[in-house]
């Protein structure tokens, strides 16, 4: 069994983001085992015959002496409607192929895609992806999210957007938002309305 993983975007046959997985990886495994891996998260991965106008997504399971890894064709499938869930007790700050509570959650998406997590009243995440948001100057994400994604990472790393608290009621200062993860970076045309979340 491999408990913890990581997904990984695969374009132009070139890994990206490859040193914020690293380092997600070696905080989550320090946290899991208690000590530091012996290998490195892309040991033995070789991009071999892939095709350079396709986006992929490389999935690598580890545990505490070894990784197995899967490359699939990826099309980008980014949820537009999100219905607000309230959850005090979830954690996810590690990646763990155990989402049971994460998929209890997105049950109550209702007509929406997707749902976006509120946790003793602050805004987190939505089941796959962190959450940017605008007000038509400032781009900013939760200070709260449930996973540090590795998107979310490189853009504050590239002061490309901020951090804030943000409660359920602070949501009406946005015009906007978009969702990002890994496999869907950021994209100034990909803004959607802050209507489409749903109270």
């Amino acid at each position: 069994m491999y408990p913890l993983f990581e997904s990984v975007c695969i374009e132009n046959s070139q890994i990206k983001n490859e040193q914020y997985h690293e380092a997600r990886f070696r905080a989550s495994y320090m946290q899991q085992y208690k000590t530091h891996p012996t290998y490195s998260l892309f040991d033995g991965i070789h991009l071999t015959n892939l095709d350079k106008a396709l986006k992929y997504k490389l999935r690598i399971g580890y545990k505490q002496h070894g990784t197995r890894f899967s490359i699939s064709e990826y099309e980008n499938s980014i949820p537009t409607s999100l219905q607000l869930v309230n959850d005090d007790t979830i954690s996810y700050a590690v990646k763990r192929n155990n989402r049971k509570k994460l998929n209890n959650l997105f049950k109550q998406r209702g007509h929406c895609d997707d749902v976006l997590i509120v946790k003793n009243g602050f805004i987190t995440d939505a089941t796959y992806s962190n959450i940017l948001l605008t007000d038509g100057k400032h781009i900013v994400t939760p200070s709260t999210p449930l996973l540090e994604g590795t998107c979310r990472a490189r853009l504050l790393d590239e002061n490309k957007v901020t951090e804030k608290r943000i409660t359920e009621a602070d949501l009406q200062q946005f015009e906007s938002f978009q969702l990002i993860n890994a496999l869907n970076d950021f994209d100034d045309t990909r803004w959607i309305s802050i209507k489409n979340i749903q109270r």
